[in-house]
C-alpha cells in the first residue's frame, strides 16, 4: 500500500457502491458542468476494499446518468480517511458507512464527511475516452 502515492484508477460504474442518497438538482448541475467541459476532473474516492463511495456521490450519480462504463477513482482506507456525521442523530463510522453501502440502505444526502489526511489529486480526462473506454476494470493514473 502507497500512503505516500495516490493513483487515479478507472474502475467499473456499476462495481461502486454508494451509501447515500443524491440530491437531484445537484446532480443535474454536475452533469452540466461535466458536459460543459467535455472533461472528468475529479476522482470518486472510494473505500479500496468495498468500493464504497467515500466523496463523490453525485459524480457518480452524473457518471451513471452518462452511461459511463468507468470512472476515474481513488483507492482508500478507513485506515488513512476520518469520517463525522453532518446530520444530526446520525452516528457513522466506516464500518456502518461499508454495510450500508452494501445492504444498498443508504443515507440521506450529505450524511457523511470524510476527512482527507491531504488534498485529493485532480484529474483531467477526455469524456469521449470514459464514454468509449474498452478494457480491463482497472487502469491506473499517476
Amino acid at each position: 500500500m502507497h500512503h505516500n502515492i495516490w493513483r487515479i484508477e478507472l474502475i467499473a460504474t456499476d462495481h461502486i457502491l454508494p451509501n447515500e442518497e443524491h440530491d437531484e438538482a445537484r446532480m443535474l448541475e454536475v452533469l452540466e458542468s461535466i458536459q460543459h467541459t467535455g472533461r472528468w476532473t475529479a476522482p470518486i474516492v472510494l473505500e479500496r476494499a468495498s468500493l464504497a463511495v467515500m466523496d463523490g456521490h453525485h459524480r457518480l450519480a452524473a457518471a451513471r446518468r452518462l452511461s459511463l462504463p468507468r470512472v476515474p477513482c481513488l483507492l482508500l482506507d478507513y485506515l488513512q480517511v476520518d469520517v463525522v456525521p453532518r446530520r444530526p442523530g446520525f452516528r457513522v463510522d466506516g464500518d456502518q458507512i461499508i454495510a450500508r453501502s452494501r445492504s444498498r440502505e443508504l443515507y440521506p444526502p450529505k450524511t457523511t464527511r470524510h476527512i482527507f489526511p491531504r488534498p485529493l489529486p485532480d484529474c483531467s480526462i477526455d469524456l469521449r475516452a470514459l464514454v468509449a473506454w474498452v478494457g480491463d476494470d482497472v487502469v491506473q493514473f499517476t
